[in-house]
């Protein structure tokens, strides 16, 4: 059973943070939620829904997506940080927990067991400058996932530039790639995620770079099971 309170859908996940918003207006003096927290929360509600229409519209880009990608990501910050400061047991009570749309806690503990899947990786392209999509699924052929163990993935990635990095280019903060990566162990992790594609982001300077990508399963211990195969496409 996940752990996770936090929304997988963009709907949803602005659905949990408007029900914060209106219950705070009584409630968040009592809980004592300062009020930057509430404004910087409010704020970041407020930008993920401007830029997501925008990506729904007609006036979709490349770039709009990975703004809203971004703001999406700024809106789970504020709220995970207001649950984990403020969003306590006292001052809320068991009562509180189905006004703000979390989950009571389980006494039943179940044990986490490690990852047994392995993953494949795909790349597309989906339009526009230095942007890569990588769909990331379970490996065919193979049983389906277990979700407590395979819980999400583990993404890797490495950059290389034409004919290899340097030595100044691999010691670098980006740490670019001065071969072809043989698995995963060779590449830098990049996120966790339990979605089935990323929209990956590079530098202006890195189009015509090789982008290298290799994932494995994690579990909600931070347990991992097996490296993937690695892909690699040019970055357009």
């Amino acid at each position: 059973m996940s752990t996770d309170w936090y929304p997988r859908s963009r709907d949803e996940q602005l659905h949990t943070v408007d029900t914060w918003l209106q219950v705070f207006q009584t409630k968040a003096s009592a809980w004592n939620i300062p009020p930057d927290n509430v404004t910087s929360l409010t704020t970041a509600d407020t930008n993920a829904k401007t830029i997501l229409a925008v990506v729904k519209s007609g006036e979709r880009t490349a770039a709009s997506v990975v703004e809203c990608n971004q703001a999406f990501k700024e809106m789970e910050t504020e709220a995970r940080f207001i649950k984990k400061h403020f969003l306590l047991i006292p001052p809320l009570t068991l009562a509180d927990l189905p006004t703000l749309l979390l989950p009571l806690p389980d006494d039943t503990h179940t044990p986490v067991p490690p990852p047994t899947g392995q993953p494949s990786l795909t790349i597309t392209y989906p339009g526009g400058p230095h942007v890569l999509m990588v769909h990331l699924a379970p490996l065919p052929g193979t049983e389906p996932p277990d979700s407590r163990g395979d819980y999400g993935y583990a993404l890797y990635r490495g950059i290389m530039p034409q004919g290899g990095a340097t030595l100044e280019q691999a010691a670098s903060v980006k740490h670019y790639l001065m071969k072809e990566p043989l698995s995963g162990d060779e590449l830098l992790h990049y996120r966790f995620t339990r979605r089935k594609k990323e929209l990956v982001d590079f530098d202006a300077a890195e189009s015509g770079m090789t982008a290298y990508f290799c994932a494995r399963y994690e579990n909600q211990k931070g347990d991992h099971g097996s490296w993937g195969a690695v892909v690699s496409a040019i970055i357009p």
